[in-house]
Parts: structure tokens; C-alpha cells; sequence
């Protein structure tokens, strides 16, 4: 009998293997597709994600290292560039299959090509049945992405049920191995559209030898996400439609439940993606390896609870403060986007600190404890009395985040 069974070989997946792995864990991986596949994506991987891989990602998967943001909202722009990069471009499908390679190099074994038909959980093992076989195991790690069922049959409520949630639509427009000629003024930023997709951005994504182009937002707000990128395009003033892919992206904050007794739900499956941005690559992989960490823990007897209590405790204690705050900032910003652009661009210090997240150097929690102690109503120009004041708008915000 194996150790540990992971269904799905994205980022969540693969980091999970090679955790369990490494630990000594008897691994198998069971993929539907065949590595490498095309999967759609901006493709923009954090330096705090990067810091969490154990090996250097080869430079032919970093596609460009990006230094700072260019965000757009109506007439007003801002540009604002670290010291140090905040990212390193990827395409998935390279970078997918390294992360996969790795999980192999460390013991893990993978079954490409097979989908899973259900995964049947028992007191002592789990059972996963596929077109091709049945495999049982200690336990399972759910990795299998945001449109994956099983969570929801296993009734977690990672991305099913998730209360929160992005639609994306993505392509990629060619330009010849010039970028700064479609670009235009930023070739080497991140370029945001706040205005293009109501409750998120349109985005211009500089690779090597081509843009990645697409739109995303909260669901309950960017409801048509294919008009919504056709409609930017058009914009962007594309001669051509690029093909293009949608996918949803879960942002749950930290779910209640992450697991059953024998089964644990990372990345995608688990809801672990950033609500603001959209990020969910950096969080995939430390859930992932979170995940495997606990199931490891687990079969060596050295948990005092229940592995997806003390798993969920993890993930908030390594995450929470990104992904729960985040959620609380994207309904106040996207709520009111053209106030949360104005405090942006008339306190440009603001972008310097937001840029320190994604650089692991900051937290949302503890950006917004930052903005509370400069003073919201000196941030917004409405208060001039000592200490912080909320605005009728932050208020109104704050509570709705808080009752969501």
C-alpha cells in the first residue's frame, strides 16, 4: 500500500510529491493530461513564491523578471518599481512540467494520462479508482485544480463552495521578440487596466516573445469575462482576436474545511488563491507542501489532532495573513475602485509598500495595519484631526467584508 496518493501534478501537486518524497513517503502521482500541457495563465510567479522552492527554477523557464507595476484607471496612471523584482513571468506549461520533473527526481512515481473516477475514503486507507486501475493509500492530497470534483463529493468546500471567486479569460498576443513595441511605454512592468473588468483589471504581461493579455475579476461582478476581454482587446487596439482560455480561480481566504479524516485539498481544490490579484501559483505551492508535510507528521504519529484540523491551522498560520486580509482588501478596493485609485495615486508611498507583498518582505495584514497607522483620513484627504478616522465609504466597506 502506497503512503500518500496526489491527484493532480500543477503546482500544488508536484510541490506536494516532492514534499512527501523527500520525507520518505511512499508517492504516487495520478495526472489526467499528459506533461506538458498548454494551461492558461498570466503566468506571474512572486519572489515570495520562488523563495519557496527548494531548487532554482532553470532560466529557460523565466520567461522575464519583472521590477514593479503600471496600473491604469481612466486618465489617472501610476507607475511604481521596487528595488528588487516582485516576480518572475512563466509559462505554465514549461514551468509546470520542471516543477513535475523535480517531484520525480525526489521518488515520487506519476501516472500520466489517467482520470480519476473517485477517490472512496474508508478508516484506514483511501481508495482511488481510475479508467486505468484502483491504487490505495494512507491518505490523499487533492490537487487537482479549480474545475476538480472530488473536493466537493468529499464535501470540502475549498473551491465548490468557495464564497469567494475570479472568472479569467487569457491569451496571448505574439509581437515579434519585442514586447516594448507593443507595450509601449512599460515593457518590463506589470501592466494593469483597473477600469477594464468591473471587480478586477485587464492585464499586458511582457513574455519573451509575446504579451499575455487577458481579464479577470470577482465573479459576482465580472460576469461576462469573454465580452469583457473582447471588449480590452479592442482597446489595446489588437488588429486580431487571440485565442484565448477561461478559467475560475477560487479565493476562499482559508476555507473551513480542507480535509476528512484521510484526505487533505491544496491549491485550487483547497480554494488557495489571493483575492486582490488573482495569485494563486505561490500559494499552490506552499499549500502543497504544507499538505504533505502534515500527512508525513501524521504517519509518524506526531500530530495531537486530526491531520486536516492541524493542516488548516498550518495553512492559516503560513497564509493567513495574506489570503484572509486579502480577501478583506479586494471587497473594499473593488467596491470602490475609483477612491481606492485616487488614495493610490495622490500617496505613491502606498504602492511602494503594497509592492513589498509579493516580495515576502510584507502581508496584506500588515499593510493594512500600516495604512491604519498613517491614518485613513489622512490618506484620503477627509480628515485632519489627529489619529485615524474611518471614512462613511471605509466603514461601509469594512463591514461588508466583514459580513460576506
Amino acid at each position: 500500500m502506497l503512503d500518500c496518493i496526489v491527484i493532480g501534478a500543477g503546482p500544488a501537486g508536484a510541490s506536494a510529491a516532492r514534499r512527501a518524497a523527500q520525507r520518505g513517503l511512499r508517492t504516487l502521482i495520478i495526472e489526467k493530461e499528459i506533461f506538458p500541457r498548454p494551461k492558461p495563465c498570466g503566468g506571474a510567479f512572486s519572489i515570495q513564491g520562488l523563495s519557496a522552492l527548494d531548487f532554482s527554477l532553470p532560466a529557460s523557464v523565466i520567461q522575464r523578471t519583472i521590477p514593479g507595476v503600471w496600473a491604469r484607471y481612466g486618465r489617472l496612471d501610476i507607475r511604481v518599481e521596487a528595488p528588487e523584482p516582485i516576480c518572475v513571468l512563466v509559462r505554465r506549461q514549461a514551468f509546470d512540467h520542471v516543477l513535475l520533473e523535480k517531484a520525480l527526481e525526489a521518488g515520487a512515481e506519476c501516472r500520466q494520462g489517467e482520470t480519476v473516477l473517485a477517490c472512496r475514503e474508508s478508516t484506514s486507507w483511501i481508495t482511488v479508482d481510475t479508467r486505468a486501475g484502483t491504487y490505495q493509500a494512507r491518505y490523499a492530497i487533492l490537487a487537482h485544480g479549480a474545475s476538480g470534483r472530488l473536493g466537493a463529493r468529499s464535501g470540502l468546500n475549498g473551491c465548490g463552495a468557495a464564497r469567494t471567486h475570479w472568472l479569467t479569460v487569457v491569451g496571448e498576443v505574439p509581437c515579434g521578440g519585442d514586447p516594448s513595441s507593443a507595450q509601449g511605454e512599460a515593457p518590463d512592468l506589470l501592466e494593469f487596466h483597473f477600469d477594464a473588468c468591473p471587480g478586477g483589471y485587464g492585464w499586458v504581461f511582457p513574455l519573451k516573445d509575446s504579451l499575455s493579455v487577458g481579464v479577470g475579476g470577482l465573479a459576482r461582478s465580472a460576469r461576462r469575462p469573454v465580452g469583457l476581454f473582447r471588449r480590452f482587446a479592442r482597446r489595446l487596439g489588437l488588429r486580431s482576436l487571440p485565442a484565448y482560455r477561461g478559467c475560475p480561480i477560487p479565493c476562499s481566504g482559508i476555507a473551513r474545511r480542507l480535509g476528512t479524516r484521510r484526505v487533505l485539498a491544496a491549491g485550487d481544490a483547497g480554494g488557495f488563491a489571493e483575492a486582490f490579484s488573482g495569485e494563486g501559483i505561490a500559494y499552490a505551492v506552499r499549500s502543497g507542501q504544507i499538505a504533505a508535510e502534515t500527512v508525513a507528521d501524521a504517519l509518524q504519529g506526531s500530530l495531537a489532532g486530526l491531520p486536516a484540523r492541524e493542516y488548516r491551522r498550518r495553512c492559516v498560520e503560513a497564509l493567513g495573513d495574506n489570503l484572509i486580509y486579502a480577501r478583506i482588501f479586494a471587497l473594499w478596493a473593488y467596491r470602490f475602485p475609483g477612491l481606492c485609485f485616487r488614495i493610490f495615486d495622490r500617496h505613491r508611498s502606498l504602492g511602494e509598500e503594497f509592492l513589498k507583498i509579493p516580495r515576502g518582505l510584507q502581508t496584506y495584514k500588515g499593510f493594512l495595519t500600516w495604512v491604519m497607522t498613517q491614518g485613513c483620513g489622512r490618506l484620503t484627504g477627509k480628515h485632519s484631526g489627529k489619529g485615524p478616522k474611518s471614512t462613511p465609504e471605509c466603514a461601509s466597506a469594512w463591514r461588508a467584508a466583514r459580513a460576506d
